[in-house]
């Protein structure tokens, strides 16, 4: 890329950092939106099974048009795209992310689209959204609800159980004070109280003693992305950890079976990766209701802890857990 962001952080920003530990719905619809665009060899391993599906998914005139509007506005490959688009309170939910941006003034409007023109050719349905009119900015609501609805929502435990992962991966880093965790923020470079990474365009964000927002996103793979507009609340979505390669769900220790059971056993080594019920048994292709019970043994011999991220229970191994594997 071209440029770099530098975010520059002063004294008072360290004490409003914010470290969200569940999934943006809008960053994740237009992110799962770039991600459908981009061809799969560009993409990391982790997302290609989630695009093959969508794309498996993308069948029916109204969802093709939906996604043909919102690439109109964000397209994967933008140096800018309107802040409107994910107003801050999607940390709400996608209901009240969308009420907001159904009530975006239509001097905003103007702005944005104005500059999203400075960077590349708009069609011409972006005059009337750019003037004000209310049908075109519902147009534009609705694409994002139904991309989210028929793309994303089937994902969703997936997405959220990552996330919650990476969260607690960057906190266990809190002992070292938040500098050490905007260390772990790759691709970010910290250094001298400027957190960098490279981006489009050359950008410099300061704080000015708000602190910032730091979401972690199952679909950003390439460049973080921060909100242009400097008279909002400072936002800054990332890519989450890639997670380390373990062995192949299904497969556990002969030891470990001979131990625990065969099935029971698969459950646990599954966890390799944190992951919601739903999630294993899909992994696994054994009954949701299956895995639960088996949960519930691992859970009470101290194996597993699980806990609510969101709308999801999500488990994870515990250090018995992960010494029983060898991990």
């Amino acid at each position: 890329m071209a440029g770099t962001l530098r975010i520059h952080f002063g004294d008072r920003d360290f004490r409003h950092v914010q470290l969200t530990g569940s999934a943006d719905p809008m960053w994740e619809a237009i992110l799962g939106l770039h991600v459908l665009s981009t061809p799969p060899a560009r993409l990391p391993a982790r997302l290609r099974p989630w695009r093959r599906r969508a794309a498996a998914r993308l069948h029916g005139g109204e969802l093709r048009a939906a996604c043909r509007l919102l690439r109109d506005l964000a397209p994967a490959d933008a140096a800018y795209f309107p802040d409107f688009l994910t107003p801050v309170e999607s940390e709400e939910g996608l209901s009240a992310a969308l009420e907001t941006l159904l009530a975006t003034p239509g001097r905003r409007l103007a702005r944005e689209l104005r500059e999203a023109a400075r960077h590349r050719p708009l069609p011409a349905w972006t005059r009337r959204l750019a003037a004000g009119d209310r049908v075109q900015l519902g147009r534009v609501a609705d694409a994002v609800r139904q991309f989210h609805a028929r793309l994303i929502v089937p994902e969703w435990s997936e997405v959220e159980a990552t996330i919650a992962a990476d969260r607690e991966w960057r906190m266990a880093a809190l002992d070292g004070g938040m500098p050490a965790v905007l260390g772990t923020l790759r691709p970010f470079r910290w250094r001298g109280g400027v957190l960098t990474a490279p981006y489009p365009v050359d950008y410099d964000l300061r704080l000015r003693g708000r602190g910032v927002r730091l979401i972690p996103s199952f679909f950003c793979h390439t460049a973080p992305i921060a909100i242009a507009d400097p008279s909002l609340p400072p936002v800054v979505v990332y890519p989450v950890r890639r997670q380390p390669a373990g062995p192949v769900p299904g497969r556990p220790p002969p030891a470990l079976a001979a131990l625990l059971g065969t099935a029971r056993a698969r459950v646990l080594d599954a966890l390799a990766a944190t992951a919601t019920t739903g999630s294993v048994a899909a992994r696994l292709g054994i009954p949701a209701s299956t895995v639960s019970g088996h949960l519930t043994v691992l859970r009470g011999a101290g194996l597993v802890r699980s806990e609510r991220a969101g709308a999801h229970v999500v488990h994870r191994l515990t250090g018995r857990g992960r010494h029983l594997l060898g991990r």
